[in-house]
């Protein structure tokens, strides 16, 4: 079994209302910008110098610190999902596991394997618990054999949206302060999460597209306008603990926690077909 995957949908569709657009991260994947407004405070405002040079590093200490301990939750009142697990941005594969819907008899648990290009899943696989350590859930993915696995690409589900912008984080330098500054990030407040102070940041807005005639003469360049639905909490030293998607309108954002830096145990290749031949 190999991504990028195929077409089947083995987990839960979310509601319809939920679905998001398939986002970019960052100046140089030509990201997106103003998510929600902070709280309380002073409100958002444009970012200062210092700020921007934090947010210009926060995707390269995501590529070096890894690999990460992160927890993804999905939840709109309706339905939901966590998925925990262990993210390495070097070899840009990801390994966890998840539970879709509320608890009780009907929820589903399972194991979870992503990357760049899609995601498999292997339902009922042993442990499967949200609650498990990283650790516990790395071996357990690493044991599934390659029948077990269910393979495709992403689509447009907030689960698979969430994936993908989370693996799309890393990059390995840091980005242009400068141009990240012009591009319209927004400083919306300040929060503290497992007792670290974090700046929360609305990422890059998008400049208005200029066209025909008018795009040939020279003009002051165009002021980022949109909005979007990203906003990243980062700390003094430009380190990331969790990201938030927002789907618009009032729905809850689709939270992802970066709860630590693994250095015990790594991102098996099992998931990917490159283990050594089984029965040995």
């Amino acid at each position: 079994m190999r991504i990028p995957f195929g077409t089947r949908h083995p987990l839960r569709r979310l509601s319809r209302r939920t679905r998001v657009l398939a986002l970019a991260i960052g100046l140089t994947c030509g990201a997106v910008a103003l998510a929600n407004s902070g709280a309380g405070g002073e409100g958002p405002r444009p970012v200062t110098q210092s700020e921007a040079e934090r947010l210009a590093m926060m995707r390269f200490n995501v590529y070096e610190g890894g690999p990460h301990r992160v927890t993804l939750t999905i939840d709109n009142g309706t339905d939901s999902y966590v998925v925990r697990g262990l993210v390495d941005y070097r070899t840009h594969r990801a390994v966890g596991s998840y539970a879709a819907g509320k608890a009780g008899p009907g929820q589903q648990k399972g194991l979870i394997a992503w990357d760049l290009s899609g995601l498999a899943v292997a339902t009922g696989a042993k442990g499967t618990s949200p609650s498990s350590g990283v650790a516990k859930i790395v071996r357990a993915t690493a044991e599934v054999p390659d029948a077990r696995w269910s393979p495709r690409a992403y689509a447009g589900y907030p689960l698979d949206t969430a994936l993908r912008v989370m693996m799309a984080l890393g990059a390995d330098r840091p980005d242009n302060a400068q141009l990240l500054a012009q591009s319209g990030p927004l400083r919306l407040g300040e929060s503290t999460l497992r007792g670290t102070s974090y700046t929360r940041i609305s990422g890059p807005r998008p400049k208005p597209q200029v066209g025909g005639e008018a795009g040939k003469t020279a003009s002051p360049q165009p002021r980022p306008t949109g909005t979007s639905p990203l906003t990243y909490w980062v700390d003094g030293q430009g380190e990331l603990g969790r990201l938030e998607i927002r789907s618009g309108g009032t729905e809850r954002p689709v939270t992802v926690d970066f709860t630590g830096h693994e250095t015990r145990v790594k991102v098996p290749k099992e998931p990917w077909g490159e283990s050594a031949p089984r029965g040995r």
